[in-house]
């Protein structure tokens, strides 16, 4: 006796979830239709069609979103195809939502690059704030980004230095607080580490050739003068963010 298997004639693609955040997984559902009119939910031999193929990974038919995009998925059993569905990935971070990742080329032809939420931090460097320490203590988050703040200024007006430095320095007054003073106010030391360091400088800030030239420029002209440091509580008072919330 010959069985006669029936020809697969079209596929349906579902997925059960098309807004994911960067690590969230959801259950894909391919439906194939055969030409006696039969159905039945296909869960091998499917090639997953994905743009950008490195934003999420499949396994057999649980995927999880990698990076955040808008992703294009397909399923393809033998040589039938479903229809395409999209899929919008973000990345949100202790319920921040990241901006997206910038065009490196775009955001390095201007000094001020792309800051697509407005928050006076640019995009890249928002991204690598949240990525570097979405690990650690929040309060490691605040201070760098009220340093991203504050070294627009500088990229704004290098030539201004000396009027723009008390609002430069205040992220580096803030982050001595909690690194090093709040004990004498009886508060927690929270941030173990020198979060605006000379790396986040140079390599994740002022990482262009023309970005370094407007710092050195602003350190040059304050170059000379004596600075007289904040006591602790000048020091919090720099923060630019609800320290509050860090009280005990």
């Amino acid at each position: 006796m010959t069985v006669v298997i029936p020809k697969l004639t079209s596929l349906t693609l579902e997925s059960d979830a098309t807004t994911l955040n960067v690590g969230e997984k959801a259950t894909l559902t391919v439906m194939g239709t055969y030409e006696d009119d039969s159905s039945k939910v296909l869960t091998s031999s499917i090639e997953w069609i994905v743009t950008p193929s490195s934003s999420v990974q499949i396994d057999d038919t649980i995927l999880t979103a990698l990076k955040d995009t808008q992703v294009t998925l397909q399923a393809k059993v033998d040589s039938t195809r479903s229809e395409v569905i999209n899929l919008n990935i973000y990345w949100e971070v202790n319920g921040h939502r990241l901006p997206p990742e910038p065009d490196k080329a775009l955001n390095d032809s201007t000094l001020l690059g792309i800051d697509t939420n407005d928050n006076d931090v640019r995009d890249d460097v928002e991204r690598w704030i949240y990525q570097e320490y979405k690990d650690k203590h929040p309060i490691h988050i605040d201070v760098a980004m009220q340093g991203g703040r504050a070294y627009k200024l500088v990229l704004e007006t290098p030539e201004k230095a000396k009027e723009i430095r008390k609002e430069v320095d205040k992220a580096v007054y803030c982050q001595l607080y909690y690194e090093l003073d709040a004990d004498e106010l009886n508060e927690s030391i929270l941030i173990k580490e020198n979060v605006l360091n000379e790396d986040f400088r140079s390599k994740v800030y002022f990482n262009t050739k023309e970005r370094m030239e407007a710092y050195d420029l602003y350190d040059t002209l304050l170059s000379g003068d004596s600075y007289t440091l904040l006591d602790p509580i000048e020091e919090k008072r720099a923060c630019d963010f609800n320290t509050s919330k860090y009280e005990e």
